[in-house]
């Protein structure tokens, strides 16, 4: 019997732009995802956080205990061309640096 293969076109993606908190993500992923499946996927959003911050394999797997493989593809994912993943991560670092306007 032939695998399945993603399609982009399941009610998943729908669904998950529905989600409006952190926690609802969470919980969500709980839902359809094994504990591998969703450590796996929290950890390669780790890695390429730190790869876009500079950081160097050695760090990265002394941090994560990925393998260099895993590490290797979380970059080739950052650079390709329209990396929806690396835009994420960028938007979320210029979010984080921005001054917050604060009463003095």
């Amino acid at each position: 019997m032939a695998k399945n293969h993603p399609t982009g076109k399941s009610g998943l993606y729908k669904a998950i732009l529905k989600l409006e908190t952190p926690e609802q993500c969470y919980r969500f992923f709980q839902d359809v995802c094994s504990y591998s499946e969703l450590s796996a996927m929290e950890q390669r959003y780790d890695i390429a956080e730190m790869l876009a911050e500079g950081r160097v394999y050695t760090d990265i797997k002394e941090r994560t205990t990925a393998s260099s493989a895993i590490i290797s593809r979380v970059n080739r994912v950052l650079s390709a061309d329209g990396s929806v993943l690396l835009r994420l991560i960028e938007e979320e670092q210029a979010e984080q640096a921005a001054p917050t306007n604060q009463p003095t």
